[in-house]
């Protein structure tokens, strides 16, 4: 249950933050509109990407954590670069893929925020709560 509960929760956060990187993008390019096979294939893409987040996520190792994120990242650009293609998202030339791995970093780093705000709140409501826990007799 753990891991769909995980799953759930970083397919809403990678999902808010490919739909604002598609704004931002689109704003950027001039268009003004998104097709509804992009609005199918956005969260499409949440969802593969965070079962690999899941099965990568760094917190959850032993090894070293910056190595662990560095290999999450890269696992995630390679999933990326082939969804993109799939997608018709990119090209597989030197700018498609690097707007690929950009728009990962953009979305890891914006995942990464949003999971520490949380997770802190949450911390802190806990520990606000211990405290304020009666003692058994």
């Amino acid at each position: 249950m753990k891991y769909i509960t995980e799953i759930i929760k970083y397919f809403t956060f990678i999902t808010t933050g490919i739909v604002f990187l598609f704004i931002v993008l689109m704003l950027i390019d001039g268009d003004d509109i998104i097709t509804l096979s992009t609005l199918i294939k956005i969260p499409c893409a949440a969802l593969v990407t965070s079962v690999v987040t899941v099965i990568f996520d760094p917190s959850e190792t032993k090894r070293n954590f910056m190595l662990s994120m560095l290999l999450h990242y890269l696992v995630l650009c390679i999933v990326m670069i082939g969804i993109g293609k799939l997608f018709g998202w990119i090209s597989l030339d030197i700018h498609g893929i690097l707007l690929m791995v950009i728009s990962v970093a953009v979305i890891y780093a914006f995942t990464f925020a949003v999971t520490y705000i949380t997770s802190k709140n949450d911390a802190e409501e806990l520990n606000r709560a211990l405290k304020n826990r009666k003692p058994r007799p």
